[in-house]
């Protein structure tokens, strides 16, 4: 019996804990870079958006692509202002607000790593915020420029 627990000591006496743990800095890191994509992935994603619907929006209302509101898929009229209009403002809020991330981002190698999740966390708040906001007020132009099947109001 004693030589078995002597085997299992000495193969334990070698093993140091800290090797299976990466190191902190690497671990910082990997907060740091989980930051920076959480920071930036909604505004960079409403920039691409913006600019694919105000440049080459889909050419039919559909279900698939492209901004759909009630309002702006009953014509073709009103489907082509719909995303004429969801490209400009996606395209302004997702080019402003991935300034801003980035600036923010930049100060990230300056705090520790609660701060840098605490920031994040507001950011991605704000973010949803604006994009909600985004969201209505195209909404509301189209419905005062349309009526539910897609016919230009008087």
């Amino acid at each position: 019996m004693g030589n078995i627990i002597d085997q299992v000591v000495a193969l334990v006496d070698d093993f140091e804990l800290a090797s299976i743990f990466p190191a902190l800095d690497t671990v910082i890191g990997w907060v740091t870079l989980f930051a920076w994509l959480c920071a930036l992935a909604a505004p960079v994603t409403m920039l691409v958006l913006g600019l694919r619907y105000r440049y080459s929006p889909p050419e039919k209302a559909n279900y698939r692509s492209g901004y759909r509101f009630f309002f702006g898929m009953g014509s073709q009229e009103a489907w082509k202002y719909t995303q004429q209009l969801a490209g400009v403002v996606w395209t302004l809020l997702g080019g402003g607000m991935t300034v801003i991330m980035l600036i923010v981002c930049l100060f990230f190698g300056l705090m520790n790593p609660m701060t840098m999740v605490s920031v994040v966390l507001w950011s991605v708040g704000i973010q949803l915020v604006l994009i909600v906001t985004g969201c209505v007020v195209i909404n509301k132009k189209v419905a005062d420029r349309f009526d539910k099947d897609g016919n230009p109001k008087r």
